[in-house]
């Protein structure tokens, strides 16, 4: 059984046929070209650095940086590792100048937050709490007496507010003490 081809179907062969033989002789050129770098191009020097080829247009050239590489870290990692440095140092800073403020305040000693901050893990929150639950009556200076008051009537006013239970007996001891200084 013979097949006939239609002459639509003889041009698509020939057009298919050409194709391929355009791709095989490129390929072909390609190959020995700019194309396709030789296997020794893709081979690393002994200290693991790969070579940079060129073609000049007849051949392929392969050179290397020169020895150990010495670029260094990218600007970006540095210029990174330089900001998060100057940001813990600001929070360090933030940190001692609160501990200190919250000593001062609260009558405690300023060292003690400075070194309690800077040496212990959780010293900052310990700082804290101890400012904060310290009895601030005894940090606090005594008021200034009240003007038209005589002694015996702001004794007397002390007195009362200890037997009613709203002062205890050593802020009573302390503000009569202080009352009978200013004397």
């Amino acid at each position: 059984m013979s097949r006939t081809v239609r002459p639509a179907g003889r041009l698509l062969l020939g057009l298919v046929g050409a194709a391929l033989a355009v791709l095989a002789v490129a390929g072909a050129a390609s190959a020995a070209g700019g194309d396709n770098p030789p296997a020794r191009c893709l081979r690393p020097n002994r200290y693991g650095e790969l070579p940079t080829c060129t073609w000049d247009g007849t051949s392929w050239h392969r050179s290397f940086g020169g020895g150990m590489s010495t670029g260094g870290p990218p600007a970006g990692f540095v210029a990174l590792f330089v900001l998060v440095l100057l940001g813990g140092v600001g929070v360090l800073v933030w940190k001692v100048s609160t501990a200190r403020r919250m000593a001062r305040e609260s009558g405690m000693s300023a060292g003690d937050a400075t070194a309690m901050t800077l040496l212990t893990d959780d010293g900052f929150g310990a700082t804290y709490l101890a400012a904060n639950l310290r009895d601030r009556t005894h940090a606090a200076p005594a008021p200034p007496p009240a003007a038209g008051r005589t002694v015996s009537e702001r004794l007397q006013q002390l007195q009362a507010l200890r037997d009613q239970g709203l002062v205890t007996v050593e802020e009573y001891d302390a503000r009569r003490a202080a009352i009978l200084d200013s004397l």
